[in-house]
């Protein structure tokens, strides 16, 4: 049944259960004369074994010569490395001797060279090609550098719009109340205290210094003499 719906495989115990009988059908009397009758070996019958055969007599075509043979076979294509660069050099260079029996020495010469040329535009491409991908590699790391930075820790509970709103009003409220010292004053905490009058150590009096003594033209203003420090 299962060869009937296309299906060749049996498995192990289904092949030893129908081994028997498939065994005694194969090898039948019957079956064993009409292999040997198919075959012309008994009764032995040459003729009719290769009456059988479907033979066609036809004439060989002659030999192609080398070059007409090089000529037909080759199929130029755009070489993409050296590797296939070098391989079409070679055809072509043998098509050439073939045709031409010898290869000029100039046309040699020029075909050397431009073969070269184009290996080394070949090898400047890979070149060119390895040193953008690294370049495109470098910006894509630095994007996801920047990308990382960027991206900040989410909290477990978000605040809303509103509640974000209500915190820095808050906020801003808290700065713009004014504090007021201890003593009453009415001075708001936010400015700077103003600074004391600079005293005199030598005289005690205010509004100079004792080192603006020292120094040239100051010396009007400080109420002292040289001598009054040098004493």
């Amino acid at each position: 049944m299962k060869m009937q719906t296309g299906i060749n495989y049996i498995n192990k115990l289904e092949f030893l259960e129908v081994y028997p009988s498939v065994r005694i059908e194969a090898f039948k009397s019957e079956t064993i004369k009409n292999s040997f009758s198919a075959a012309g070996l008994i009764p032995f019958l040459p003729d009719r074994v290769l009456s059988k055969l479907n033979i066609y007599l036809r004439t060989l075509t002659p030999p192609l010569s080398r070059g007409s043979d090089l000529s037909r076979n080759f199929t130029p294509k755009t070489p993409f490395n050296s590797k296939d660069l070098r391989r079409q050099a070679l055809s072509i260079k043998a098509l050439l001797r073939t045709q031409s029996r010898s290869l000029i020495s100039p046309s040699k010469r020029a075909l050397n060279q431009l073969i070269k040329g184009c290996e080394l535009a070949m090898h400047s491409a890979i070149l060119l090609a390895k040193e953008n991908k690294d370049l495109r590699d470098e910006n894509e790391n630095k994007k996801q550098k920047r990308a990382r930075s960027r991206r900040q820790i989410p909290a477990e509970e978000g605040l809303s719009v509103q509640e974000a709103s209500e915190i820095i009003a808050r906020l801003v409220e808290a700065l713009e109340i004014p504090l007021h010292p201890p003593g009453g004053s009415t001075q708001s905490g936010l400015e700077p205290r103003p600074r004391a009058a600079p005293r005199c150590s030598g005289c005690g009096k205010t509004g100079h210094k004792i080192i603006s003594s020292w120094v040239g033209w100051p010396l009007a203003y400080s109420g002292h003499s040289l001598t009054d420090y040098v004493n």
